[in-house]
């Protein structure tokens, strides 16, 4: 049954993304770091995953996803548009995914959103400066907005950008997390990273607004 269901929302999503009109803004950025021989962390809100898992699909990217009872059929997904998932979360497996991001990040992207798997919403939990700390790997903060969607009533407001819809990814500064931070410091990053995400992802809210 799982099989069954996951085949036909991937079918539903490469229709429905199809048709969206996308613009990615901010590409450079990602590209100068890997010119220097390093991978990123990609990091964006539980909420805008959607249309990152097309955008970004057959990049060979690795990707976080959680042992939630959704995540079987997410993890499913992700897999057939090039994505290679790692199951963990914060309440269940969140040490042994960690570790595994870590190892992945030495030669792939890596990306999963810092207030999953069950928020509170837009707010940052530990763990993504760890990676990006052990791993050595910038993390790269994503805006992502549509013109139109749909809003589902989750914690997350999970949005889903309708057919022809108009969607913005902008790719936001590249933040790196020394090596020698620890405890109070590493708190630091991590509402610099939250700050970081909600001004990107504002304003490619605003992309749309005219403002």
């Amino acid at each position: 049954m799982i099989s069954v269901f996951s085949s036909l929302a991937f079918v539903l999503l490469l229709l429905l993304a199809k048709s969206w009109r996308i613009k990615l803004e901010g590409q450079e950025k990602v590209d100068r770091t890997h010119k220097l021989g390093k991978r990123v962390c990609y990091a964006l809100w539980h909420g805008r995953f959607l249309p990152f898992i097309y955008t970004h699909r057959r990049q060979g990217v690795k990707v976080l996803i959680s042992w939630h009872r959704d995540g079987e059929y997410l993890a499913r997904i992700v897999r057939r548009l090039g994505f290679s998932p790692i199951r963990g979360s914060s309440t269940k497996g969140g040490a042994r995914a960690a570790a595994e991001m870590v190892r992945a990040s030495e030669q792939s992207d890596v990306a999963l959103t810092p207030d999953g798997p069950k928020g509170p919403n837009r707010k940052v939990q530990s763990g993504m400066t760890y990676i990006s700390q052990r791993g050595d790997v910038p993390i790269v903060p994503l805006g992502i907005s549509a013109e139109s969607n749909w809003r589902l009533k989750s914690w997350d407001g999970f949005t889903i950008p309708k057919p022809f819809s108009r969607v913005m990814v902008l790719v936001g500064d590249p933040i790196s997390v020394s090596k020698e931070s620890s405890g109070e410091n590493l708190d630091k990053m991590n509402q610099v990273l939250e700050d970081s995400l909600n001004q990107w992802t504002d304003r490619a809210d605003l992309y749309f607004q005219g403002v």
